[in-house]
C-alpha cells in the first residue's frame, strides 16, 4: 500500500511539474495626490513594466494580460482615471507593427484593436470609470504574434509606451450634488523617459510550424 501511494504521489508531482506557468496580473493603482500612480509588477526592463506575460514569446502565439487599475487615495475623494497610447518608442515600431494588440474594458468593451506599434482608439484620453476609494475595474489585453513573424526579429525588445491621469473629486455626503462635479486637482502622470506602461517582448524560441 505505501509503495502505491508513493508511486501515486511521485506521479502526481510529474504533473505538476509539467503544468504551464500560472498567468500573472498586474496593477496600476492611484495612491492620492503624494505617491500618484504605482505600477506593478515591474521589471528589470522598466520599474513600470505591466506585462509579466508578454515575455519569451515566438511566432503563432496568443499571449492574454489582466490588468488591475484601481483607486486607493483618500476616502475623501472620489477619482476619474484616464489612459491613452503614445505608440511604440524610437526603435521598437518596425518589432511592434509585426504584432496585434486588443485591449477591452471589464464590460467587454473594445478600446484597442490594432498592431502594437500604433496608438489606435487610444490617441485621446479615454476615461476608465469613476472610482471611490477601494474600487477597481480591469483592462484584459491581448498579444497576436503571426505565425510568419521572420528570425530576424530574434532576441528583440519592444517597448510601447501608455499614459494613465486622474481626476480627482470631493466626496461630500452631507450636501450630495446633481450633475457634474469639478475637479479639485488634475494630475498627470508623464514621465520623461519611460511611460506607465512598457510591452517586453523577447523571441528566444523557433517558430511553431518548425517544431
Amino acid at each position: 500500500m505505501k509503495k502505491r501511494l508513493f508511486t501515486l504521489l511521485m506521479v502526481l508531482a510529474l504533473c505538476l511539474s509539467l503544468a504551464p506557468a500560472a498567468m500573472a496580473d498586474s496593477s496600476v493603482t492611484y495612491k492620492g495626490q503624494a505617491e500618484k500612480f504605482v505600477f506593478a509588477p515591474g521589471s528589470d526592463y522598466s520599474p513600470t513594466d505591466l506585462f509579466e506575460n508578454f515575455k519569451g514569446v515566438m511566432p503563432g502565439d496568443t499571449l492574454t494580460q489582466k490588468i488591475d487599475v484601481r483607486n486607493a487615495a483618500d476616502e475623501k475623494v472620489n477619482v476619474k482615471i484616464y489612459m491613452r497610447a503614445l505608440g511604440a518608442k524610437s526603435g521598437s515600431e518596425e518589432f511592434l507593427s509585426q504584432m496585434t494588440l486588443n485591449v477591452k474594458a471589464a464590460d467587454g468593451a473594445e478600446l484597442f484593436d490594432a498592431p502594437a506599434d500604433q496608438t489606435a482608439q487610444l490617441s485621446d484620453w479615454v476615461c476608465l470609470g469613476t472610482f471611490k476609494s477601494g474600487a477597481n475595474t480591469s483592462l484584459d489585453v491581448s498579444l497576436n504574434v503571426p505565425v510568419t513573424m521572420g528570425d530576424d526579429f530574434q532576441q528583440a525588445i519592444g517597448y510601447l509606451d501608455w499614459e494613465f491621469m486622474v481626476e480627482e473629486f470631493p466626496v461630500d455626503d452631507t450636501n450630495p450634488k446633481t450633475g457634474d462635479e469639478t475637479p479639485i486637482a488634475l494630475y498627470v502622470t508623464v514621465c520623461a523617459v519611460s511611460a506607465a506602461a512598457i510591452i517586453v517582448l523577447l523571441l528566444t524560441r523557433r517558430k511553431k510550424e518548425e517544431q
